[in-house]
């Protein structure tokens, strides 16, 4: 999937405030997390800037994006939130959240 720097910071960003959301960081999450950052070529000096993206600007551009990059990000962030195998309901909230914010398509989340 092709994205651009700026769509590539506000999918990483949203996937680390899914991990943080319940305050416990599994190494599994962390490992999908690293695999995500590799297969959108982002540097860990990226790891570093997403920083300065706010939550609310990467939701700005994570709605502008098109279906097909929303459906894909629909999919890397369920995959978040199961690496661990575990859905708190903070992750669902959070996960229910961006997609009505961002109009994608709402899926059942299954272990």
């Amino acid at each position: 999937m092709e994205y651009k720097y700026n769509q590539k910071m506000a999918i990483v960003r949203l996937l680390l405030d899914i991990i943080s959301i319940d305050e416990k960081i599994d190494e599994r999450e962390t490992l999908y997390f690293e695999k995500v950052k590799k297969e959108l070529n982002l540097s860990s000096e990226d790891h570093f800037k997403v920083k300065d993206f706010s939550t609310l600007l990467c939701l700005s551009i994570l709605k502008g994006m098109t279906e097909e990059q929303k459906e894909n990000y629909a999919a890397l962030m369920k995959n978040m939130i199961l690496a661990d195998v575990i859905i708190e309901p903070s992750e669902l909230l959070a996960y229910e959240d961006i997609c009505k914010f961002c109009d994608i398509p709402v899926t059942e989340l299954n272990i």
